[in-house]
C-alpha cells in the first residue's frame, strides 16, 4: 500500500497532494496514503457494506481524517463526472470476483480495464500525475494488455514492478502480483536507472526511516538481510503476438481474444442437451395442433430470443453510462416493465394495428443503436447524455412489446405460445455469448435476425413439420 508513496518520496518527488483511490474497500490504501503528508485523498467505493467496515471498524479510522473524502460510486463513473485533478489515481485491487448481472459476461470492474476508461485517468492526472494499479494478475498476457494499454494511452512506457522480484515476465507465463506504474513522470525511472534496484522491507515500519534506493542489504547483519525484498522493474516478452485491447464495446480483459471460451461451448451444450431430454419427456401428449399454433410459436421463440439480447444491450450500455450498481440495473428492469406495460395497454386501445409497421419502427431504432458507438453519449447536455442512450437501448422494448402482446392475444392456445417464447429466451440466453466475439455493439445484429426471423416465421410454416397427426373423423 506505501510502495508508491516510498518510491515517489525516495526518487525525489514531493508528497501526492491530490489522490483518488478507487476501490478504496476498508481503507488500507487510504490509512498508508495519509502517513505521506497527502493534501486530499478522494476514496471511491462501490460497495456500501465494504465501505461501512472501513469506516466503522477500521482501526486507524482512516475515512474519519478530514483529508479523506468518501464516495459511494461506481469508479468509471467518477472518473467521467469530476472536475478534480489528481497527482495520483490508483486502483486498489479492484478484483470484484463478481458479474455485473446475470445477462452478461463482464464483471464490475471491466469497464475499468479499457482503452476509454485509461482515456478518463489521464484527463483527470495533472502534468506529471501517476496512475498506478496493483493486482494479482495471474497471466502474464493480462499484465502486457494492461501495459500495453497504458503506454497507448499516456505516451509512455510503465514501470512494471513483481513482487517478488522477476527480472522477466513472458505473456505465455503464469504471472505473480504485479504494480504497473504508468505516466510520463520519468522521476521512478530515472531513479531506478540510476540505483538498479529499491529495498523493501517487510516490516512496514523500517520503510518509513530508510531511503529504499541507497540501503545494501549485503552489509546488513545476516540475520536483517531476509527481511528485505528486491524490487526493480521487470522487462514483458511479447511472446503471444501484439496484445488486444480491451474497449468499452469489448470489456473481456481477462479473454485472451475474441473467442468463446471452452467452458462456455461445454456448459451451452450440455444445459441444451438437458433442456431438450426434458421437453421431450414432460411434453404434452396431445392431438390436433391448435389454430394459428405453429406460426404463432415460431414468431413467439424468436421475440423470446431477442428479446433477451435487448435486456442483455441495455444493461451492459446504461451501467457504462451511469454505473455499475445495483440501483442502475434495477431502474433498467423496471423501465423494461413498465414499457412492456405501455405496449400491452397499446395493442387494448388499438386492436386493429397493423405489426408490419411496428417491426419497422423497432428494426429502425435497433439499425440507429449499431451505428452509433455508445462512446459519442459519454459527453453532452442532459438529452444527449441520458435520453438518446435511454431511447435507444430502451425503445426497441416499447416495439417488441406491441408486436409480443399482439401476437400473444392472437394465439390458439397460450400456454403453448408462452412456452415457444420462454424457450427462445432460453437460446437468447445462449447467444449473449457471442458478445465475446462481436463486442455488445454487434450484439443487436444478431437481435435483428431474431427479430426478422419473428416476421417471417408464419409465411415460412416452419413448425409443419412438428405438428402432431391429428385424430380421425369419426
Amino acid at each position: 500500500y506505501s510502495l508508491i508513496h516510498l518510491l515517489r518520496t525516495h526518487s525525489g518527488g514531493q508528497p501526492f497532494q491530490d489522490v483518488l483511490v478507487i476501490g478504496a474497500g476498508s481503507g488500507n490504501d487510504i490509512d498508508h496514503a495519509l502517513r505521506f503528508d497527502v493534501g486530499r485523498i478522494d476514496a471511491v467505493e462501490i460497495d456500501p457494506v465494504i465501505q461501512g467496515i472501513g469506516i466503522h471498524d477500521n482501526r486507524d479510522r482512516p475515512y474519519q481524517d478530514p483529508r479523506v473524502v468518501p464516495h459511494l460510486d461506481d469508479g468509471r463513473h467518477f472518473l467521467r463526472t469530476t472536475d478534480r485533478k489528481y497527482d495520483l489515481v490508483v486502483y486498489a485491487l479492484v478484483d470484484s470476483l463478481i458479474l455485473h448481472s446475470s445477462y452478461a459476461n463482464i464483471r464490475l470492474e471491466s469497464y475499468l480495464f479499457t482503452k476509454e476508461a485509461f482515456a478518463d485517468i489521464k484527463r483527470v492526472l495533472k502534468p506529471g500525475g501517476l496512475f498506478v494499479t496493483y493486482n494479482y494478475f495471474r497471466q502474464g498476457w493480462i499484465v502486457e494488455r494492461v501495459a500495453a494499454m497504458a503506454e497507448k494511452v499516456f505516451g509512455c512506457a510503465p514501470i512494471v514492478l513483481s513482487l517478488p522480484y522477476q527480472p522477466i515476465l513472458r505473456s505465455s507465463s503464469p504471472s505473480g502480483f504485479e504494480m504497473i506504474i504508468s505516466g510520463c513522470n520519468q522521476q521512478i525511472a530515472e531513479a531506478f536507472a540510476a540505483h538498479g534496484s529499491f529495498w523493501l522491507s517487510n516490516i512496514p515500519p523500517r520503510n518509513l526511516r530508510v531511503d529504499g534506493f541507497a540501503i545494501d542489504p549485503a552489509r546488513l547483519p545476516a540475520a536483517e538481510r531476509p527481511d528485505w525484498q528486491r524490487i526493480a522493474p521487470t522487462v514483458l516478452v511479447h511472446d503471444e503476438g501484439p496484445p488486444a485491447f480491451a474497449s468499452d464495446d469489448w470489456p473481456f480483459l481477462y479473454l485472451h481474444g475474441r473467442l468463446i471460451p471452452d467452458l462456455n461451448l461445454r456448459s451451452t451444450l450440455l444445459l441444451g442437451v438437458l433442456g431438450l431430454g426434458m421437453v421431450y419427456v414432460f411434453r404434452p401428449r396431445r392431438r390436433g395442433v391448435p389454430q394459428g399454433g405453429p406460426a404463432v410459436g415460431g414468431r413467439m421463440f424468436f421475440l423470446g430470443a431477442a428479446f433477451m439480447l435487448l435486456e442483455t444491450r441495455a444493461v451492459v450500455q446504461l451501467a457504462l453510462l451511469f454505473g455499475s450498481t445495483w440501483l442502475v440495473n434495477s431502474l433498467v428492469f423496471a423501465a423494461a416493465l413498465i414499457l412492456i406495460l405501455l405496449a400491452n395497454l397499446y395493442v387494448l386501445k388499438v386492436p386493429g394495428l397493423k405489426l408490419v409497421w411496428h417491426y419497422a419502427g423497432l428494426l429502425a431504432i435497433l439499425a440507429a443503436a449499431i451505428l452509433t458507438p455508445v462512446d459519442v453519449f459519454l459527453e453532452g447536455g442532459l438529452l444527449w447524455h441520458y435520453a438518446a442512450p435511454c431511447f435507444l437501448a430502451l425503445g426497441p422494448m416499447f416495439f417488441a412489446g406491441i408486436v409480443f402482446a399482439r401476437t400473444f392475444r392472437d394465439a390458439g392456445d397460450p400456454d403453448r405460445a408462452f412456452g415457444f417464447n420462454i424457450a427462445g429466451a432460453v437460446v437468447g440466453g445462449y447467444s449473449e455469448s457471442l458478445s465475446m466475439l462481436l463486442g455488445f455493439r454487434y450484439l443487436l445484429l444478431i437481435a435483428v435476425l431474431f427479430y426478422l426471423l419473428s416476421a417471417l416465421a408464419p409465411r415460412f410454416r416452419l413448425a409443419r413439420a412438428m405438428r402432431l397427426p391429428t385424430a380421425p373423423q369419426t
